[in-house]
């Protein structure tokens, strides 16, 4: 098969990506709801009647409250000495006995954790409820009631253009608002682990140019009613200008949250396949179909014995067609370990249709 004509933005931090640009992850070093899981609200309606400065003014003003400036103490020990590391990042309240989400990356290897609200002066610790390293999300907790919290809205309903809103805490500077658009969604970013040096793909990721800096990482990326419809986790600079800001789905990371939330872990169906998300124009320039190409296999796992093979695309799983709206580790994500599905692959011209009971993953 030919080289397919896919642009991957590689994300090693201090590396360059294409024409001097880097993919930093974004810490910085140096209204009430129950309290059951997140809510969930429908993507709120344009209100015409609300002009633009008055809207950013509104949730600067009530949304803000609810967003964190997070404290971290990393020690890092050589043979000699150890050594700290003080971070910054950004969160925000999802519940209102005090469930905060933040990014993965913002919290890995701390051993202290400190949470600031805009409204008070006094500092709580925290602690970790549980992580996602894969998808960068995580969630603390820290001992408060009565907190304002931010809902979630539905990021699926949302349109390239359309005003987007980020509050954190860059370079220290809390409760920091900016303003942009939706420059583009459905964005496949890979992103550097700082731990291991590995790189992981973030997929469905929102794409603006409301300005993100070290420490807007965890913060939320809001619309004009204040709904979160992401969350801030990374900006790829260029050698000038201020380069481009990513938000995780906001759909995905409540998800997670609410899992983490519940069971501390998120229980991850497996099917053990590597692959590349295909748009319109990659399968038409490979002649191939939009969908998932698998470009790996794990060997012994449920793709494998189902019989995936590499050069596959998987088209379907059950009756969701994957696309760029819906790609194949988001449409997993809906199905509980032990599940059967029907997974449909197109290869050598055919589609076939293959039954796969899926794996709990490592």
């Amino acid at each position: 098969m030919g080289t397919l004509a896919i642009v991957v933005i590689s994300a090693v931090v201090g590396a360059l990506v294409g024409a001097g640009a880097t993919i930093l992850l974004a810490p910085h070093l140096i209204k009430v709801t129950p309290t059951g899981n997140t809510v969930v609200a429908p993507l709120a309606p344009i209100n015409n009647n609300l002009t633009e400065e008055s809207a950013v003014i509104n949730v600067a003003d009530q949304d803000g409250k609810a967003v964190v400036e997070i404290k971290t103490t990393i020690s890092s020990a050589d043979t000699f000495i150890q050594q700290e590391q003080h971070g910054i990042g950004s969160g925000f309240i999802v519940r209102s006995d005090g469930y905060i989400v933040t990014n993965n990356h913002v919290v890995e290897n701390a051993r202290q954790l400190q949470v600031v609200l805009r409204d008070q002066a006094k500092a709580y610790d925290a602690r970790v409820v549980g992580t996602s390293p894969d998808d960068d999300v995580a969630v603390l907790k820290i001992d408060a009631q009565s907190l304002p919290t931010l809902n979630f809205g539905d990021s699926s309903a949302l349109k390239v253009g359309q005003l987007a809103i980020a509050i954190g805490s860059p370079l220290g500077q809390q409760n920091s608002v900016t303003k942009g658009v939706i420059s583009a969604l459905h964005r496949s970013i890979s992103v550097p682990d700082p731990t291991t040096g590995n790189t992981e793909n973030i997929l469905n990721a929102i794409q603006t140019d409301a300005q993100i800096n070290p420490g807007n990482s965890g913060g939320p990326l809001l619309n004009s009613a204040g709904q979160v419809v992401g969350v801030n986790f990374a900006i790829e600079q260029a050698q000038a200008g201020p380069g481009l800001g990513f938000a995780l789905d906001g759909n995905a990371a409540r998800d997670i949250a609410n899992q983490l939330i519940q069971t501390g872990h998120v229980n991850r169906p497996f099917l053990g396949v590597t692959y590349q998300q295909l748009d319109e124009t990659a399968a038409a320039a490979n002649g191939l179909v939009v969908g998932a190409l698998v470009t790996d296999i794990t060997p012994g796992s449920p793709a494998d014995h189902a019989g995936v093979k590499v050069h596959d695309v998987i088209t379907k799983v059950n009756d969701q067609a994957i696309d760029d709206l819906h790609p194949l580790k988001d449409v997993l994500r809906q199905y509980a370990p032990g599940t059967k599905v029907s997974v449909t692959v197109y290869r050598g011209g055919k589609n076939q249709t293959l039954q796969v009971t899926l794996g709990t993953h490592p």
